[in-house]
C-alpha cells in the first residue's frame, strides 16, 4: 500500500510541475511572507494632480469579466498561455492601496506555465467627451509583496487608434515592480491627441511562469487619467552647447575604455593610459554632485575593449582583453559593496563591442570583435546569470555608437574594412531571443563615414557623437540627434565639444543622466585621436538653457519617493524624491519603535528632483523608516543600516 501512494504522489507532483502549478492557491505569490499591513496613513487618499477625466479606484468586482465589463480590454499573448490573467486583489498577499482590503487588480506567474513569456495586458476604456488629449497623462499605484527577489516588470503603453496588441503601440516606459513594502505611485503622458487613445498596463517578463526566475505577483490600485492643461510646450533646440561650467581634469587620459554612470557617481574603467600598449585595470570614479575624482576598486585583470553597463543596483562588465584587439570572454559585475566578482562568461570572445541594459532584467552586447567583426548578438539574463544568443544584426561592425532607446537598439557607424555611417534599429520582441532588426537613416555627414563614434539613449532620442571621421581630415566635433518615435534626424547639429571636440575612441565611454533641474546631461570621457590620449570629462547640455525640459524628459508629472540607495547602507545613502510643484517639503527619519532621529529636509522645494543624504554614523544597525510629506503627498519608505 506504501509504495502504491508514494507511486501516486510522485504522479500528481509530476502533473503539477507539468502544468505549471507549483502552489495551491493560482492568484497567490511565490513569497512565504505574511499579509503586510495597509500602508502609513490607514486607507489613504489618491492624490490627483490635473483634472480626472477617468477614475478607477478598483473597490469592487475586479476579475476579467468585470474588468471588460467596465470597458477595459484585457489581452493575454503569454506563449505559452497560462491559467490567470488579471484578477482580483488577494489581501493575504499586501492589502490594497485604498477601498477594501482586496480592492485592487492582480496578476502573477501563473499568467504563463513552466518559464515561458508574461505578456497580459489590461487597456483603459475609452475617455468620454473627445478622446485623450496630448498631455493627458495616466496615474496608477503598484507593488509586488514585500522582499520580493523576483524582478516583476511593467511597461506602459499608449496607442492612438483603439487597437489590439497586434496595433500600433507606443511604449512609454518601463519599470521594476516595487517590493519595499509600499504602494508607489508611476505618471506617464500620452505623447498626441485620439479620440481612440488608450492607454494599456502591460505585465510584460521574460522567464517568468512557475518555473521561471522573473515573476512573482503584482498589483494595480487607484488608477485616473488627468488633465492638466493640455499638451506639453513644443521644445526648441540649441544649435550650440550650452556650457556647464569646467570640470576638473581627470587624473589619467585614455581610450579603449569603458564607464558608465552607478548612483551619483561615473565609473571609468581600464582602457590605454596615456601612451601604455596594453589596457590597464585603473578605474576612476568621478562624483557628479562633488565633481571631484577618486580611485576606484581596481578590475580584476587588466583590460582594454570591454564593456560597461549599468542595470539595477550594479555594473556588468563585458569581454575585453589585454590589448583592444583580444577578444576576451570574461564578465563581471560591480556594486560598492562588494567590488567586482565573476559571473557567466560570454558565449564567445568580444571586443570593440558595445552592451545595453533593458528594462533592468537584460542586457545585449552588440558588435565586435574587433579583429573579425561579427553579426552576433548576445543576450544576457541577470536574473538567472545565463547567455542566449538573439537575432543577428544586418551588418558585421566593431567600434560603433551602441545604445538603447525604449524596445530600440541603436548600432551606428563603426568600422568593418571602412569606415561607414550605416544606421541599424533593432526591435526587441516579447523575448530577448527575438529581435526585429532593420536599416535605418544614414547619420546625415557629409563625410564617408565615422570610427569609433559613441552614443547614448536619453528621453525618447539618441544622440550620436562622432568619432574620426574620412576622408581627411578626420576631426569632426558633431552632435547629430535621432528621434527615435519619428525614426529620423533633426535637423539640429550641436557643435563646440571643447576639449575633446575632434576626438575619437569613446563607443563605451559616452554617458548621460538627468540633472535635478530635470536637463538632460551627456559625459565624454577620455578619448583620443593621433594618439595622444585626451584628460578631463567634456560635459554636454543637451536641451535649451532656458528650458527644463528634453524630449520626454520634463517636470515630474506626479510626486514620487525612491528607495535609498545604497540599502542596505553603512553609514551614508542617498535618497531621491520628485516634485511636480513647489510645496513645503518635509523628510524625517524615524527608528523602528517611531522615534524621530533626524530631520532631512524642512522647507520649500522648487519642482524638480532631488537627492539627500542620510548619514546613519551616530544610529545603531537595523531598520529605519524615512517620511516624505508634501502638499497631501505621504509616503514612507524602509532602509537598513548595518555596520
Amino acid at each position: 500500500m506504501k509504495k502504491v501512494f508514494t507511486t501516486v504522489l510522485v504522479l500528481v507532483v509530476g502533473l503539477g510541475l507539468t502544468a505549471g502549478f507549483i502552489m495551491e492557491d493560482p492568484f497567490g505569490s511565490k513569497n512565504t511572507n505574511s499579509a503586510d499591513t495597509r500602508q502609513i496613513g490607514n486607507n489613504p487618499v489618491h492624490v490627483s494632480y490635473g483634472t480626472p477625466v477617468y477614475t478607477d479606484n478598483f473597490d469592487g468586482a475586479n476579475d476579467t469579466t468585470a474588468l471588460r465589463t467596465r470597458g477595459y480590454k484585457i489581452y493575454q499573448n503569454s506563449v505559452p498561455l497560462g491559467i490567470t490573467f488579471w484578477f482580483q486583489g488577494n489581501e493575504t498577499v499586501f492589502p490594497a492601496y485604498n477601498g477594501p482590503t482586496t480592492g485592487y487588480v492582480g496578476a502573477n506567474f501563473n499568467a504563463t506555465s513552466g518559464a515561458g513569456q508574461i505578456d497580459v495586458w489590461m487597456v483603459t476604456p475609452k475617455v468620454t467627451g473627445g478622446g485623450i488629449q496630448a498631455g493627458d497623462s495616466l496615474y496608477f499605484y503598484s507593488r509586488t509583496s514585500t522582499g520580493s527577489t523576483w524582478p516583476d516588470s511593467i511597461r506602459v503603453m499608449y496607442s492612438t487608434s483603439d487597437s489590439t496588441i497586434s496595433g500600433t503601440w507606443t511604449e512609454l516606459g518601463r519599470f521594476l515592480v516595487s517590493a519595499a513594502g509600499t504602494w508607489e505611485k508611476r505618471g506617464f503622458r500620452a505623447p498626441s491627441a485620439s479620440a481612440n487613445g488608450r492607454f494599456a498596463i502591460r505585465y510584460t517578463v521574460a522567464n517568468g511562469g512557475p518555473s521561471g526566475s522573473n515573476s512573482n505577483y503584482i498589483g494595480i490600485d487607484a488608477l485616473t487619467i488627468e488633465r492638466s492643461g493640455g499638451a506639453p510646450p513644443t521644445l526648441t533646440y540649441p544649435t550650440t552647447i550650452c556650457s556647464y561650467g569646467p570640470l576638473p581634469a581627470s587624473p589619467l587620459g585614455r581610450w579603449a575604455h569603458a564607464s558608465a554612470i552607478l548612483g551619483d557617481t561615473l565609473y571609468i574603467t581600464g582602457g590605454y593610459l596615456d601612451n601604455a600598449t596594453t589596457g590597464s585595470t585603473n578605474v576612476q570614479r568621478y562624483n557628479i554632485n562633488t565633481n571631484t575624482f577618486s580611485v576606484g576598486t581596481p578590475l580584476p585583470s587588466a583590460l582594454s575593449g570591454h564593456s560597461l553597463v549599468k542595470a539595477g543596483d550594479a555594473l556588468y562588465l563585458m569581454g575585453g582583453g589585454s590589448t583592444v584587439s583580444t577578444a576576451g570572454t570574461l564578465c563581471y559585475k560591480y556594486t560598492p559593496a562588494t567590488g567586482w566578482t565573476s559571473i557567466a562568461p560570454l558565449p564567445g570572445g568580444r571586443s570593440g563591442h558595445g552592451a545595453v541594459n533593458w528594462g533592468d532584467s537584460v542586457i545585449f552586447v552588440m558588435g565586435g570583435p574587433y579583429s573579425a567583426p561579427a553579426t552576433t548578438v548576445y543576450y544576457y539574463r541577470i536574473a538567472s546569470n545565463t547567455w542566449g544568443t538573439s537575432s543577428p544584426n544586418l551588418l558585421a561592425r566593431r567600434t560603433a555608437a551602441y545604445g538603447i532607446v525604449g524596445n530600440k537598439l541603436f548600432i551606428m557607424a563603426g568600422y568593418n574594412a571602412a569606415f561607414t555611417k550605416n544606421v541599424q534599429i533593432g526591435t526587441i520582441g516579447a523575448n530577448a531571443s527575438t529581435i526585429t532588426w532593420a536599416s535605418g537613416p544614414n547619420v546625415p555627414m557629409s563625410k564617408t563615414g565615422s570610427s569609433r563614434p559613441g552614443g547614448v539613449g536619453l528621453g525618447n532620442r539618441f544622440y550620436f557623437v562622432t568619432g574620426e571621421v574620412s576622408p581627411a581630415p578626420g576631426t569632426c566635433d558633431s552632435i547629430f540627434i535621432f528621434d527615435a518615435d519619428a525614426n529620423s534626424w533633426l535637423p539640429t547639429v550641436l557643435t563646440g565639444r571643447g576639449i575633446n571636440g575632434a576626438s575619437s575612441n569613446y563607443w563605451e565611454a559616452v554617458d548621460a543622466f538627468v540633472t535635478g533641474s530635470n536637463k538632460g546631461k551627456i559625459l565624454i570621457s577620455g578619448g583620443s585621436l593621433t594618439g595622444a590620449t585626451n584628460p578631463g570629462l567634456v560635459t554636454i547640455q543637451v536641451d535649451p538653457c532656458s528650458v527644463t525640459n528634453i524630449g520626454n524628459l520634463e517636470t515630474p508629472a506626479s510626486y514620487s519617493l525612491s528607495q535609498n540607495f545604497p540599502n542596505p547602507f553603512n553609514p551614508v545613502t542617498k535618497i531621491s524624491f520628485a516634485l511636480p510643484k513647489s510645496g513645503l517639503v518635509t523628510m524625517k527619519v524615524y527608528d523602528i519603535l517611531g522615534k524621530e532621529v533626524a530631520t532631512l529636509v524642512n522647507e520649500v522645494k522648487n519642482a524638480g528632483s532631488y537627492t539627500v543624504d542620510f548619514n546613519g554614523s551616530s544610529l545603531s544597525s537595523g531598520m529605519y523608516f524615512y517620511k516624505i510629506s508634501v502638499d497631501g503627498f505621504n509616503d514612507v519608505k524602509k532602509m537598513m543600516l548595518l555596520k
